[in-house]
């Protein structure tokens, strides 16, 4: 057994430090700026996909509005992907990168405000989902 083991619980259970999330947050908005401008690819669309997700799961246990702003990205997200299945180009429309923008600010305000074991949770949860939707024919 490790000695230490609930002192690294306790460390995981605390919010993130200030600038801890920096790094993962530009090479997000990074994709997500990609996307708007149609050079994105499959990677990039994953990620800013990911990261809404993981939001939204934590929103839903802090705030019913805040879970709408994202649920309005994620379905900007989902349009977004039918016409690039459709046309095999990535096409942003205006409202839509309004959307997913002001999502992309709510998943950054959320995850800033969680503690890795919160969002490591919410990773499990969004998991599941994906893995109970591979299942479906």
């Amino acid at each position: 057994m490790d000695p230490l083991a609930g002192i690294r619980m306790l460390d995981r259970a605390r919010p993130f430090e200030e600038g801890d999330t920096t790094a993962e947050h530009i090479k997000t908005r990074a994709c997500f700026e990609r996307l708007a401008d149609g050079t994105a690819d499959n990677d990039d669309f994953d990620r800013v996909a990911m990261a809404l997700n993981l939001a939204k799961v934590r929103a839903l246990e802090i705030d019913d509005g805040l879970a709408c702003v994202l649920e309005c990205g994620q379905d900007a997200m989902r349009a977004l992907r039918a016409r690039h299945e459709r046309w095999a180009k990535w096409d942003m429309l205006p409202v839509e990168r309004a959307a997913i923008a002001q999502a992309m600010d709510a998943h950054e305000v959320i995850t800033d405000a969680s503690s890795p074991l919160q969002m490591m949770a919410a990773l499990d949860v969004v998991r599941r989902v994906i893995q109970q939707q591979m299942r479906r024919p």
